[in-house]
């Protein structure tokens, strides 16, 4: 390689934090490229007469970072080309926070060679005055890449370059999705310098100071911190012998009924668009599902993190038109691909639970459902809805003979059932939802046809089953005129 490129780090502050190294190569440079001039060590050099050209102007005219970290890495090649040592120099440590140097390294390295010369970091000065060992853990995070990371709250956690008051809200914003309002929180300016200054307030005030580039967020442990292993610690604590008696006592067999009654609470908010009561019956769905994980952890079968790693594995190896190379065109693509890849995954199985692998739990119209579109899927089906539409007259009659012997009453009834879910599945109908309906419009023309009754100073109790009929058709008529809610 004819050319090298000497990345130096300046250091979090003045030329005294400055290494001795670094110092004697800036001062023999020609000239030396920073990538900013807003720097106390940057100003110094410049003092003591060192050369320097910033990428300031970059950063004014470009509309992105992406552009500028591309013209910076553009203007080093330009000097590299010319076959000597090029010196680029950035603000604390090189490989501390500082996008342009791993850009540069992929961009330049196969072509020349690239020095890093180590400094102390903003991180360094931050354990000085905040008095705290990074053993107990620390996460680094840019102000960009605060959502959806799983922040826990059980480290320190350091956001870096906060240069501006607009910028500082939209931290704060981001925090607060999972840190309580009034977290402790440290805003750190210019450490290491004459004016070095560090505030301590809550989260909630955090953007109301001045901010500039040498402005870092620092937040400490956060008991409060809303995170999947805030839950699973506080399921672990009910479990545990100071915890809850109830919570102690349940075992995966005692939770069966709440795992049923939680998900079809869940449906039901579904079914009245209750976004409140659905964001609240999903929080107590996941808390069975949480219980469950704990007590396999006490049992040593899995922990709630082999769940998170099971779903996110399964869901990236049954996506690969989404996370590999497979093409798609179309959901019914997706279902045979889903399903193909599935038969795969229970090879081992035997032959009739991998074809019909639907819980033996599932409610009995689901499972009919889903059993004839597995069948539907290898070419056992009917042409169209008239086949199964006549299956159902088949089957009525049956049933009704069945009922004038009194043999095979169940069994046919049964046949009619499943024939009826083979039409609503033609009919692009859901079965459940469906019956699920009926049953609701019964329930509320019921309780229409009692509140009519009382109106008109009948004892409901008391009515014929002809009286009971007229303010049936009563409810019915003004359901029908809009008058029924």
């Amino acid at each position: 390689m004819s050319s090298c490129l000497h990345v130096i780090g300046l250091g979090p502050s003045g030329l005294e934090q400055l290494t001795m190294g670094n110092y004697r190569r800036l001062c023999k440079a020609k000239q030396v490229f920073v990538r900013t001039s807003q720097h106390p060590c940057v100003q110094e050099l410049m003092a003591e007469g060192v050369q320097v050209e910033s990428f300031d102007e970059v950063y004014a005219s470009k509309s992105s970072f992406e552009e500028v970290y591309q013209q910076i890495i553009e203007r080093l090649r330009t000097e590299l080309l010319k076959g000597s040592e090029v010196i680029y120099a950035v603000p604390g440590h090189p490989m501390v926070a500082e996008k342009t140097i791993q850009l540069i390294c992929e961009n330049l390295e196969q072509d020349y060679e690239v020095i890093i010369h180590p400094a102390m970091s903003f991180v360094d000065e931050i354990f000085r005055v905040l008095k705290f060992d990074p053993i107990e853990g620390v996460v680094i995070r840019n102000y960009d890449a605060l959502k959806d990371v799983g922040l826990t709250g059980m480290e320190w956690l350091i956001i870096p370059q906060v240069y501006n008051q607009l910028i500082a809200s939209e931290v704060k914003l981001d925090l607060m999705n999972s840190y309580p309002d009034d977290a402790e929180v440290f805003v750190v300016q210019a450490l290491g310098t004459a004016v070095e200054r560090v505030d301590k307030l809550p989260l909630f005030e955090m953007d109301h100071g001045a901010f500039d580039h040498l402005s870092t967020i620092v937040l400490p442990p956060c008991s409060e911190v809303i995170s999947w292993s805030k839950l699973v610690q506080v399921m672990a604590v009910l479990r545990s012998p100071n915890g809850c008696a109830w919570d102690r006592e349940q075992t995966h067999q005692t939770l069966k009924p709440c795992l049923i009654e939680e998900s079809y609470e869940v449906l039901e908010a579904i079914e009245k668009q209750d976004m409140y009561n659905l964001c609240e019956e999903l929080g107590d769905l996941l808390l069975q599902v949480v219980f469950h994980a704990q007590i396999a952890a006490e049992d040593g079968e899995f922990h709630s993190q082999d769940v998170l790693q099971g779903i996110i594995h399964k869901l990236i190896r049954r996506h690969p038109h989404v996370f590999g190379e497979e093409k798609v065109e179309t959901a019914d693509d997706v279902i045979q691909a889903w399903d193909r890849i599935k038969q795969e995954e229970k090879a081992g199985e035997s032959e009739d639970r991998a074809f019909f692998s639907d819980p033996k739990g599932l409610p009995a119209l689901m499972m009919a459902s889903s059993t004839q579109r597995k069948a539907a899927r290898v070419g056992f089906d009917w042409t169209d809805v008239e086949g199964p539409y006549q299956k159902v007259q088949e089957e009525l009659l049956e049933l009704q003979d069945a009922m004038k012997t009194g043999v095979g009453i169940h069994e046919e009834l049964g046949d009619l059932l499943f024939a009826v879910v083979n039409v609503s599945r033609f009919l692009k109908l859901d079965a459940e939802e469906a019956l699920r309906d009926a049953v609701h419009k019964f329930q509320v023309r019921f309780l229409k046809m009692v509140e009519l009754s009382c109106e008109e100073g009948q004892e409901f109790e008391r009515l014929s089953l002809k009286g009971m009929d007229v303010f049936w058709e009563k409810a019915k008529s003004q359901e029908k005129g809009g008058k029924l809610m």
